[in-house]
C-alpha cells in the first residue's frame, strides 16, 4: 500500500492496517491516530513528525525507524524492534513499550513521561536530556545506557 491510498483509507475511517505491505516508507507528518499497526514490517522507515497517538505498533519491526518528533502519546508498542532507531524530540507520554528492544536508539530530548519500559532491552540507549518522569524501568537492561542531563523516574537529574 502506497502513502496516497494509506491517507485515503485513513480518511475513510479504515484503523485497521495490521500486517499490511507498505510500498512507501517515507510517511514523514503522517496522522495515523488510533490505527491498528501489529506485527507490521517497517524497518527503516521516516515517520518523522508522525502523529501516532494511541496507535498499535504491537510487535512491529521498526528497525533503524526515524521518529524525531513524532507523537506517540498513549501508543502500544509492546515487542516492537526498535533497535538503532532514532527516537529524538519524540512524545511517548503514557506509551506502553514493555518488552520492546531499543538497543543502541536514541531518545534525545524524548519525553517518556509515566511510559512503561519495563522488561525492555534499553542497552547502548543515549536518553541526553530525554524525560523519564513517572516512567517504569523495573527489570530493563540498562547496560551502557547514556542518562546524560536526563530526568530520571523520580524527578531527579541524572548525569552519567
Amino acid at each position: 500500500m502506497n502513502r496516497d491510498e494509506l491517507i485515503r483509507r485513513y480518511a475513510a475511517g479504515e484503523r485497521n492496517f495490521a500486517l499490511v505491505k507498505f510500498s512507501d516508507p517515507a510517511l514523514d507528518g503522517i496522522d495515523l491516530s488510533g490505527t491498528d499497526l501489529t506485527g507490521n514490517n517497517m524497518e527503516e522507515f521516516y515517520l518523522a513528525r508522525a502523529i501516532l497517538k494511541a496507535v498499535s505498533l504491537v510487535n512491529a519491526r521498526l528497525f533503524e525507524v526515524c521518529l524525531n518528533s513524532a507523537d506517540l502519546t498513549e501508543a502500544d508498542l509492546r515487542g516492537a524492534d526498535l533497535r538503532r532507531a532514532s527516537i529524538n524530540v519524540a512524545n511517548l507520554t503514557y506509551a506502553d513499550l514493555r518488552g520492546a528492544r531499543f538497543h543502541n536508539t536514541s531518545f534525545y530530548k524524548a519525553n517518556l513521561t509515566g511510559a512503561n519500559l519495563s522488561g525492555t532491552d534499553l542497552g547502548g540507549c543515549d536518553f541526553w536530556e530525554a524525560n523519564l518522569t513517572g516512567a517504569n524501568l523495573e527489570g530493563s537492561s540498562l547496560h551502557r545506557t547514556n542518562f546524560r542531563n536526563t530526568i530520571m523516574p523520580d524527578g531527579t537529574i541524572r548525569n552519567s
